[in-house]
Order: structure tokens, then C-alpha cells, then sequence
């Protein structure tokens, strides 16, 4: 009986040692090379394999989300509308032949709340660019005003119930897609809390890196004028 049951114990063993060799960890991503294959399930409920898209260009954006804990990255809600807007304006699914995922590290309910908080952050920004007259006595509110104006040139607004959603929403809740980038931080860019390092990678149709960016500092988003010469140049 025992040698049964050891046997039994062994024959599990070897099949999980199998098991987990046939999901390869995530690697940082080098430009020339592939990207590594993941599957993380969607905001509405599906799943997006890397692989399946394979003979289409993929861009996925990472945003910070949160630049402390409770604290909401404004600036990624400018990112994420200045993008929704210029994938359908810009027709990039069918100029570019282009995907573009968006990934967050974070629940269904978290990110959910996130979204649906898009219409205020960008609210804030056009603030931030607009102080009140009062306010600019403040040499920081001043000097912060000019960063804005100049990083974040236009004006998104949406309606709290009809933020666009033009591109997939994928859920890396248990950050292994994140963390095996080497993005996902608890402490960064002077912010603490759960966060990722806002990042960007452009992928061709053979799922290898052409571009990416590793924000340095939260500013450090490219933008949409930008990117599109950079799909013109490496796709």
C-alpha cells in the first residue's frame, strides 16, 4: 500500500513539474526579439491570447493607474483618452493593421472604478491648465500650469457613463504578465502603492518588439502624433 501510495505521490509530482513546464515565465521584453506569449482575461468577460494575434500589429500600453495608493494617475486618464480617440479618428486598426491592449494590474471591480473615473481626471487636467487667477501667485501652480499646457495640448471630455472603450481592457490581476516585464512597482516616480511603471511596446506581426518606452519619470508618455510616426517607420 504504501509503495502505491508513494508512487501515486510521485506520478502528481511529475505531472505538475509538467505542467509548469509548459507555461513558460514571462521575460523582459528586448526590441528585436519576441515578446513572451500570455493570456489574461478582459474587463468584459473574454480572454486575449498574445499568440492568437499573431499577423496583426499589437501595441500595449501599461498604464501607472495610481500614483499612490487611493491616488488616481490623471495623467493616465489622458493618456487613455487621448488614445481612444486616436485609434478611431486615425483608423489605426485597419491603418496599421493594429491591436492596441491596454493592461491593468488590478481586478475587474478596481479597474472597472478606474474607468469610470476618466471623466473627472481629465477634468483635473484642464485645471491644471487653467488655474485660477488667484492661484497663479504660486510660483509651483505656475510653473506646473506650463508643464501641462505643453505635455498635454488638447481637451478630452466624456460623459461619467460613456467613457470609450475601443480596445480590450486585460486584467493582470496577479501581475505576472507585469511583473515579469519588471514593471509592476510598489514604489515609484515618488509615489507609493500598488503601481506599474507607465510603459509602452509595439509589436509587429510576428509578435517581435519594434519599439518601447520605459517611462523615467511619469511625464514620459509618448504621444499620439509620435507613436503614429513610429508605426510608419517600424511596421
Amino acid at each position: 500500500m504504501k509503495n502505491r501510495f508513494f508512487a501515486m505521490a510521485l506520478a502528481l509530482l511529475v505531472l505538475s513539474g509538467l505542467l509548469a513546464a509548459q507555461a513558460p515565465a514571462i521575460k523582459k521584453a528586448y526590441l528585436g526579439q519576441p515578446m513572451s506569449d500570455f493570456e489574461l482575461a478582459t474587463l468584459d468577460g473574454k480572454t486575449v491570447k498574445l499568440s492568437a494575434l499573431k499577423g496583426r500589429n499589437v501595441m500595449l500600453v501599461f498604464p501607472r493607474v495610481f500614483y499612490a495608493v487611493d491616488g488616481d494617475c490623471s495623467i493616465c486618464g489622458y493618456q487613455y483618452a487621448e488614445l481612444a480617440d486616436q485609434f478611431q479618428a486615425g483608423k489605426w486598426k485597419e491603418r496599421f493593421n493594429l491591436d492596441v491592449l491596454f493592461v491593468f494590474p488590478f481586478s475587474t471591480e478596481v479597474t472597472r472604478s478606474w474607468i469610470a473615473r476618466i471623466p473627472a481626471m481629465l477634468v483635473a487636467v484642464e485645471e491644471w491648465k487653467n488655474p485660477k487667477q488667484e492661484d497663479l501667485k504660486n510660483e509651483q501652480v505656475k510653473r506646473w500650469m506650463e508643464i501641462a499646457r505643453q505635455a498635454f495640448p488638447k481637451k478630452h471630455a466624456f460623459a461619467a457613463a460613456a467613457v470609450p472603450m475601443p480596445f480590450p481592457i486585460l486584467l493582470d490581476e496577479k501581475r505576472e504578465l507585469s511583473r515579469g516585464l519588471d514593471l509592476f512597482r510598489e514604489e515609484w516616480s515618488g509615489g507609493k502603492g500598488d503601481q506599474n511603471i507607465p510603459s509602452l511596446f509595439i509589436l509587429d506581426k510576428e509578435g517581435i518588439v519594434r519599439f518601447k518606452l520605459i517611462g523615467q519619470h511619469t511625464l514620459d508618455r509618448p504621444a499620439v502624433d509620435y507613436l503614429e510616426k513610429i508605426m510608419a517607420a517600424v511596421l
